[in-house]
């Protein structure tokens, strides 16, 4: 029983609620929604357990990629087998969908959006993940806009949701997540993955990856000057660029894992500096 508790653990990756809860209340909290609505707890337990599902059925589908790249996860280190990590999906989309249809019938379309997502990311003939740009793209539609979208929704109507911040969580989201691809180069090119570090290679990708994030993070300022945002909002960019500033070291001097976890920190940062911007 300890040994499945640890696996479910693991296989859901509980760490990743953390982000995933905050881009949930970003867009909450940037829709006005100060009180708690009747609706927040389906819609905010329905969002974790997406992403959860998502994470499982990632690790399913990876088991023989990640024998190679993380053995120690749930499924080659044999915690479980193949066939509970299936069956855990299925009861967590089960639920996932459930709880959407509690709350309205415009965030369960949403959150289907959401399902399709990580299933389409994972599952062939789809199989987003192993596809040149499309996976990184899918993965920040799904944690940049979606779960933005989310937590906005069960306060307001998508009709009114800001379009100037989806477009930047979604630039950021998109060139950030690339930075996960570096340090699983070697079992992605053995099974067939088309990343951005495997396709344009690695010294390439990371001029492109993070040419683009300094761009990315000059956007909050051009939202200034535009009158989109208030002045906290400029914060976004100063915070920002810090940490990229500090990633990109981390790639060159071949530190892909420190990379990857100041990106981790970066889309916490950024939601907090948003919704600081609400605040003060």
């Amino acid at each position: 029983m300890n040994r499945h508790i640890k696996a479910f653990v693991r296989l859901i990756k509980v760490e990743d609620q953390i982000g995933n809860a905050i881009a949930f209340f970003t867009g909450y909290i940037f829709a006005g929604g100060f009180s708690i609505y009747e609706s927040l707890l389906p819609a905010f337990a329905s969002t974790c357990f997406s992403l959860m599902a998502a994470n499982a059925l990632n690790q399913c589908t990876d088991a023989d990629t990640d024998a190679i790249n993380k053995p120690d996860r749930p499924i080659p280190s044999g915690m479980i087998s193949l066939r509970e990590g299936y069956s855990i999906v299925a009861m967590l989309y089960a639920i996932t969908l459930a709880l959407g249809a509690l709350v309205s019938m415009e965030f369960f379309a949403l959150i289907s959006i959401a399902v399709f997502l990580g299933i389409a990311y994972s599952i062939r003939p789809f199989r987003f993940k192993d596809r040149f740009i499309i996976s990184n793209l899918s993965i920040a539609i799904g944690y940049g806009a979606v779960n933005f979208l989310l937590g906005w929704n069960t306060v307001m109507p998508l009709s009114a949701a800001p379009l100037h911040v989806l477009l930047f969580l979604t630039a950021f989201d998109f060139f950030a997540n690339i930075s996960k691809d570096y340090r699983d180069m070697e079992g992605d090119r053995i099974y067939g993955a088309r990343t951005m570090p495997i396709v344009l290679g690695r010294s390439r990708a990371i001029v492109v990856q993070f040419s683009a994030l300094y761009i990315t993070f000059m956007m909050p300022v051009l939202f200034y000057t535009l009158a989109y945002v208030n002045t906290s909002f400029v914060f976004v960019s100063v915070i920002g660029m810090l940490l990229v500033m500090q990633a990109h070291k981390d790639l060159l001097e071949d530190r892909d894992v420190g990379c990857y976890k100041k990106m981790m920190l970066l889309y916490i940062a950024v939601r907090l500096m948003i919704i600081a911007s609400i605040l003060f």
